[in-house]
């Protein structure tokens, strides 16, 4: 690991470790009975995850060939779980490879609506994080009113926990 790269690293491992337990809930015999909550969980997951495939494009100097950052065709959810645990593994191992001065390399990309985008490298980790969180964190009025847990967000949680079964996507 270089010098730098270990606060890219550990906010990578928060965001799947977030992500993760959100899948678990919604895979959970809890949320069986409640396929509304399922589907709004879904959908937002599913956009985590476009979102991500795009930033991995734009890290990678690719082209994402997508246009929008939303789509009604969302993968089954256990599908889906895989698909973001392999996509959080990336962004975990790239992370790994920053140090101090790819971190800070900007990069010029065109966001979905048109716009040009100018980011760090480290920036568009820390967009991932936020992203994911924001998303993550509108669901939880609807978690609570069904009743059910919300699931673990916050850093201290992580590294006060057992993480490696959920980090290596296990659980």
């Amino acid at each position: 690991m270089h010098k730098s790269s270990g606060f890219f690293v550990t906010l990578m491992e928060l965001k799947k470790y977030q992500e993760i337990a959100f899948y678990d809930l919604l895979l959970s015999p809890e949320c069986h009975s409640r396929p509304d909550v399922v589907r709004v969980g879904a959908y937002w997951l599913n956009h985590i995850h476009i979102v991500d495939k795009i930033f991995k494009a734009h890290l990678c100097g690719e082209k994402h060939g997508l246009d929008s950052t939303v789509s009604d065709d969302i993968p089954e959810l256990q599908v889906l779980r895989q698909q973001a645990v392999n996509s959080n593994d990336w962004l975990i191992t790239y992370a790994r490879s920053l140090n101090s001065d790819t971190a800070a390399e900007r990069l010029q990309f065109t966001f979905t609506d048109g716009d040009p985008g100018d980011m760090t490298r480290g920036e568009i980790l820390l967009h991932l994080l936020t992203h994911a969180i924001y998303h993550l964190s509108t669901c939880s009025p609807l978690l609570e009113k069904n009743r059910l847990p919300i699931p673990p967000m916050l850093l201290t949680t992580m590294l006060s926990s057992s993480y490696e079964d959920t980090l290596c996507g296990n659980k």
